[in-house]
């Protein structure tokens, strides 16, 4: 666990300094990874029961949750297909499903835009605004300011070599020449 250099992390009044990332979503949040880590020889199905039986739901509850996030995701005619089978941009929402079924508050989504096809990115774009839309925090790291912009309403900010370059809403943040700059390399 990586330990802050100087003030505190807290979550509804909890610190959360030095937790484990199971702790983490059981506060309630769900994280998806740059490349996504699934079990490959199962089915997308058996992908989405895997994190609600480890936490302690009933078979016939994360059965039901996982039809309602297969759905939710356009995944309910894949959830008999091994994971292994998926597209890029499926298995970047596969790995979502996953997330969601903690049910958390918070979404933290590592490079959800990376390796998707164009087509599949209006979908992966669509949910994660309806998520938003539901009540759900959601923290996007990507490279693609174009994705971003589609759904970063209130504030975006910019980060080039480990330091914040530019904190506000979307417009004001992507005119920023720093931003400009980071971004075409000039």
């Amino acid at each position: 666990a990586l330990v802050p250099d100087a003030g505190t992390i807290r979550l509804d009044e909890h610190p959360m300094k030095g937790r484990r990332p199971h702790q983490f979503a059981r506060y309630g949040i769900g994280r998806t990874f740059q490349v996504p880590r699934l079990f490959r020889r199962m089915t997308v199905l058996e992908n989405l029961l895997v994190p609600a039986l480890a936490r302690g739901s009933k078979r016939d509850g994360a059965d039901l949750r996982a039809g309602e996030v297969l759905e939710f995701l356009g995944l309910a005619a894949l959830a008999h297909q091994p994971a292994r089978s998926l597209s890029g941009g499926q298995q970047k929402l596969l790995e979502l499903g996953r997330a969601l079924m903690l049910d958390p508050s918070i979404l933290y989504l590592d490079e959800p835009f990376a390796g998707v096809h164009p087509r599949l990115l209006d979908q992966v774009l669509d949910r994660i605004a309806r998520l938003n839309e539901q009540g759900h925090t959601i923290i996007v790291v990507d490279h693609n300011l174009d994705a971003v912009r589609k759904i970063a309403e209130q504030r975006l900010m910019v980060m080039a070599r480990g330091s914040l370059i530019a904190d506000g809403p979307p417009d004001r943040v992507l005119a920023d020449p720093a931003v400009v700059a980071a971004y075409t390399g000039s």
